[in-house]
């Protein structure tokens, strides 16, 4: 199936490693033209590098913590110099805390709404006439954490669970406008240096045993399966398809 995404532009947010740089691979793949993002600057400009070797002249990248008020409007900058049109974001920029959180802690929970949903807020706001012009389509990354219950700590899941409820509520309002919004809830992905890597190398019978009783399919996600399914949400192919979350998660979650 075609996904007629060539020469169409398309931002990744969180895109120098994980499944950021997997979707803008997988984007690059059907045509398009990317705009990376990233806050460290060897990984993303190793990324853009890797990516520029295989798909010449369609990445660009920008470098910068999304957190901060001025980076979207950098962004902004950068790609309306280059290429002057957005036909799509996706807002996959977020954070874990390295130590683990509490559960009742006010300011865990306020990390945790900064790191992974207004850091999508803020790009996204910066970016709506744009995708007005171009009738273009948001994908939010969320998390099967914000789907349902599945041990993560609190704060983390409330964070994804306001933007699945979010990127709701957006359709509804934007679907006037021509633009369309929806998320992907990806389940336990696998990436050299991720949190799944580490985890396997530290205990190895302990993560076969989770794949085993856990994971129906009985095996990681990868970056590409969530780039697959954001080309296809990004695409005219799911011209039919807004406020909807898509779970990609092997089988794990149980909820409808």
């Amino acid at each position: 199936m075609e996904l007629n995404l060539d020469d169409h532009v398309f931002i990744v947010t969180g895109s120098s490693r994980g499944i950021g740089k997997g979707v803008a691979r997988i984007l690059l793949g059907e045509g398009a033209k990317i705009v990376l993002t990233g806050r460290d600057e060897n990984a993303l400009k190793g990324t853009q590098e890797d990516l520029a070797s295989v798909f010449p002249d369609r990445v660009i990248s920008c470098l910068g913590d999304l957190n901060f008020t001025d980076m979207p409007e950098k962004l902004e900058t950068i790609i309306m110099q280059r290429w002057k049109r957005v036909d799509g974001l996706v807002a996959n920029a977020g954070s874990v805390k390295s130590t683990m959180p509490s559960d009742f802690d006010n300011n865990d929970y306020q990390w945790f709404l900064d790191h992974n949903f207004f850091v999508a807020l803020r790009v996204i706001n910066r970016f709506l006439h744009h995708l007005e012009t171009t009738s273009g389509s948001i994908v939010l990354i969320g998390s099967i954490a914000g789907v349902e219950s599945i041990g993560a700590p609190l704060a983390y899941s409330v964070s994804k669970a306001a933007l699945t409820m979010y990127a709701k509520g957006l359709a509804d309002r934007l679907a006037p406008k021509g633009i369309r919004v929806n998320t992907i809830a990806p389940g336990n992905i696998w990436f050299p240096k991720g949190n799944w890597d580490r985890k396997q190398k530290e205990s190895p019978e302990q993560i076969h045993a989770l794949l085993e009783e856990k994971i129906p399919l009985k095996c990681f996600g990868t970056p590409e399966d969530i780039g697959c399914m954001t080309a296809f949400l990004l695409s005219d192919r799911a011209k039919f398809i807004t406020g909807a979350c898509v779970v990609v998660d092997g089988g794990q979650t149980r909820s409808w």
